[in-house]
Formats: structure tokens, C-alpha cells, sequence
């Protein structure tokens, strides 16, 4: 899959149409696309929750954007990629190559139609490298009806089994973020299994906290959401270093970035 997906993209990067820059000109979006609509009905939050993780904390560019620049770059795919129309996102570095994330959509699939993100932050280096290698980190996702699953997500009978066997918070996120709609019903039992358990796992409390204030932003209750993502920072506060490492701090930065990036996707 990788290597036809980097023969697919020596193509993408000529022939763009349109060119937007912002940031200081630090950022640049190149598309073909003239009118701007959200092609494949996808969900909004499905769509930031997956995209804002992959291309920006795992490269982390986070540290390099701030949220308006972020919820740019992702309204802009959301609202220009389709089948024949690709989205190049490139950031200047203060040092060596530029940051190039590379939107596109291939159909066709065994499991349907792929959004696929190509980027060329070399994993092991944790840097940005001029040409795309081994390392490079990719990420593809299915379109399955308003949701973007991440590949990995899709549900299997097997896969639900080995969450089963996992922790507690395993499971919630699969069902939360897997294909199956009879799925997101057991969400909120669960959350509500792990927050009334006075025994609960201090880590599993806070990614309850977590997924809750997720459901919120599902749902579009966006002031709920925000409610909840000060309890799970003030839960954190509260047990760092006590039951919960310092390091677990990226989760509420994470769900303070997420909120912040929804509340102005609804805008």
C-alpha cells in the first residue's frame, strides 16, 4: 500500500490551481479545487479528531502552530479534497526542509474510499527531510459514511476481543472511533462504568474524562465539552506524579487543542 501510494504522489505536486498563504507566509495551502464543500459528507468532528493527532502532534508542528493556523489548514481540506482534487499544506522550518503534508483521496479500495495523509517527517528522526523515506510517516483513513476511521480501526469481531482483554479505556476509544454504528450507543455506559467506580485506575479516570468531553464535541455541545476538559486538566493537576506520570500532560493538551480547533470549526 505504501509504496503504490509514493507512486501515486510524484504527480501531486504539479499542476496546483490555487494558492493560499497566511502565518506570516509561513504557511502555504496549494489545491485545485474552486469551490469549497464538504465532498464526502464527513463529520466534522470525526474529521479533526483524527487529522489534528496525526499531522500535527505526531510531526509536531503543534509546537510550531496555533490553533487558528491549525483550524485553517483543516477546514481547508475538509471543505477542497475530493477524488480529483488534492491538498498540499507546506510550513517552513527555521531549520532544513520544509514541513510538506499532502491531503488526497484514492477510491477503489477492498474497504472502500481512503483519505490519505503522505508527509515527509521521518519518524525515527523526528525531523522533516527534503525526499519522502521508508520512515516517513503515513497515515490513511476510510470514509465510512459521515466517520473517518483510522485503517486500523475498522471493526473486526478479533479486534473487539483483544480491546476487550486491554484497558478499560482500550475499548471505549475502538467503539468511539470504529465503523460500527451499534458501537457508539456503549460509549457512555462504559465512560459512566470507569467515572462512578470509586476504585477506578486514576489513568483510566482520566481518559474517561477524556473521551467524555469527546462525546460533547460529537454532539455539538460544545460548552459541556469545554466543562469537561477543565475537570480532566484539574483531575490531572491533581494526581500528577500521584498515580498519573507527568508525561500524561500531551492528553490534555491534546483535548484543550481539540476543543479550541471545534470551537471554531463551528463558527
Amino acid at each position: 500500500m505504501k509504496k503504490q501510494i509514493l507512486i501515486f504522489t510524484t504527480v501531486i505536486f504539479l499542476g496546483f490551481l490555487s494558492l493560499s498563504s497566511f502565518g506570516q507566509n509561513k504557511i502555504q495551502i496549494q489545491y485545485d479545487k474552486k469551490d469549497s464543500i464538504n465532498a464526502y459528507g464527513i463529520n466534522e468532528f470525526y474529521f479533526v479528531h483524527q487529522i489534528f493527532a496525526d499531522a500535527f502532534f505526531m510531526t509536531d508542528l503543534y509546537e510550531q502552530l496555533d490553533y487558528d493556523e491549525m483550524e485553517k489548514i483543516l477546514k481547508t481540506v475538509l471543505f477542497k479534497i475530493d477524488k480529483d482534487n488534492n491538498v498540499t499544506v507546506t510550513i517552513k522550518q527555521e531549520k532544513g526542509p520544509e514541513a510538506r503534508l499532502v491531503f488526497f483521496i484514492k477510491e477503489g479500495t477492498k474497504d472502500g474510499t481512503l483519505l490519505v495523509l503522505m508527509t515527509n517527517f521521518h519518524i525515527e528522526k523526528r525531523k522533516f527531510t527534503k525526499e519522502l523515506e521508508d520512515n516517513s510517516l503515513f497515515r490513511w483513513y476510510f470514509i465510512k459514511g459521515d466517520k473517518l476511521v483510522y485503517r486500523k480501526d475498522l471493526y473486526s469481531e478479533k479486534t473487539e476481543k483483544e480491546k476487550m482483554e486491554q484497558a478499560p479505556h482500550k475499548l471505549i476509544d475502538y467503539y468511539l472511533f470504529d465503523d460500527n454504528l451499534e458501537n457508539d450507543s456503549k460509549v457512555k455506559g462504559l465512560i459512566d462504568e470507569i467515572l462512578k467506580n470509586e476504585e477506578s485506575d486514576k489513568i483510566e479516570v482520566l481518559y474517561a474524562k477524556l473521551y467524555l468531553g469527546e462525546l460533547y464535541l460529537l454532539t455539538s455541545e460544545i460548552d459541556n465539552a469545554e466543562k469537561e476538559v477543565a475537570e480532566l486538566k484539574k483531575y490531572f493537576e491533581k494526581h500528577k506524579g500521584n498515580g498519573i506520570p507527568s508525561q500524561y500532560s500531551l492528553i490534555v493538551n491534546m483535548a484543550e487543542t481539540e476543543l479550541e480547533l471545534m470551537k471554531r470549526m463551528n463558527k
